[in-house]
């Protein structure tokens, strides 16, 4: 909290220890990193008004000891975020590489396809890395309550500032937008789309000529299946490139890869990777690598063992 004495202000009267304590924690708060947030953004972390802190800042608040507490604990979090151990960056694994080559065809084609299979095994993550690295890529997210037409028009809409509502003027406006534009859909949860709606979605790659890739659990690739169903070969036919992915898929060179950084010897590495072909996929092996760095207190990653990692799998209740 050094950083704080340089900007805090002596006020006008006399407050107590505590409560000059909690502005100059605010201050630095809001000035730290050079990032200049505003009083609003800070009173949105802290779930009270502008004004609030505007006036607590200025030291003439009475009532400051509810305020005081929740800006010692927005102090507190902000600091153990800063040195909690994050999640290691992107990389191309086997898994990976599938769901890009999938994306890029229908980018290059403008075909549909799609991506899918188990949990955790680094789908989005792909998908959000190629919207990084392809800026014509769009990339919407579904989950239950957007499951309807309705609901994936709104998402179109946020994305696109379409200002229609009537789902028939969304779709035109969406035609009108995508043609010629060579962007690339990308749907990720995928499966919670019913089979309706995903027709739906393949017409607008129809009418735009423009490629769309579902990504999702295998849910998604059976709603566009339909079981062999004659009624579904319309929307099964359009399926231009398919990859099914699942956690037995990924191998030790993944994992070594993932956790490069680290440095990790041959044990942990095996280990881990026996996690992530579990039901936990790789999501699972990043979790436990995590969490034994927190639990353990570890600052160097040589402290990361084999042991260590398989009591931190066996307290989480993976293996």
């Amino acid at each position: 909290m050094e950083e704080a004495q340089a900007v805090v202000q002596e006020t006008a009267i006399d407050i107590p220890a505590e409560y000059a304590d909690a502005i100059e924690k605010l201050k630095w708060y809001i000035s730290k990193d050079g990032e200049n947030k505003s009083q609003a953004y800070a009173a949105k972390k802290l779930g009270i008004s502008t004004g609030l802190v505007s006036n607590f800042l200025k030291g003439n608040y009475k009532a400051w000891q509810e305020t005081a507490r929740k800006v010692n604990a927005l102090i507190n979090i902000t600091e153990l975020r800063a040195v909690t151990e994050k999640e290691p960056p992107f990389k191309m694994t086997s898994i990976s590489r599938h769901v890009t080559n999938t994306i890029t065809y229908c980018h290059l084609q403008g075909k549909v396809g799609v991506a899918y299979g188990d949990a955790g095994v680094g789908k989005t993550m792909a998908a959000v890395e190629y919207c990084k690295n392809n800026p014509e890529a769009v990339m919407i997210t579904t989950s239950p309550c957007y499951a309807t037409i309705t609901g994936v028009n709104e998402l179109f809409a946020d994305e696109f500032k379409i200002k229609e509502c009537v789902s028939r003027k969304v779709f035109k406006e969406l035609v009108r937008i995508l043609t010629g534009s060579n962007k690339v859909l990308i749907i990720d949860e995928a499966q919670h789309l019913t089979t309706r709606v995903i027709n739906y979605i393949r017409s607008i790659s129809d009418a735009s000529h423009i490629g769309i890739a579902f990504i999702g659990n295998e849910e998604v690739y059976l709603r566009m299946h339909g079981a062999g169903k004659t009624s579904y070969a319309q929307l099964f036919s359009r399926i231009g490139n398919k990859e099914h992915l699942l956690t037995e898929q990924i191998k030790a060179e993944d994992i070594r890869l993932v956790f490069e950084d680290a440095n990790l010897g041959d044990e942990s590495i095996n280990l881990l990777h026996g996690i992530s072909k579990t039901n936990y996929g790789l999501r699972g092996a990043v979790n436990v690598f995590i969490n034994t760095i927190t639990a353990f207190s570890i600052s160097d990653y040589k402290d990361v063992t084999a042991p260590r990692l398989a009591k931190m799998s066996k307290s989480m209740g993976i293996v």
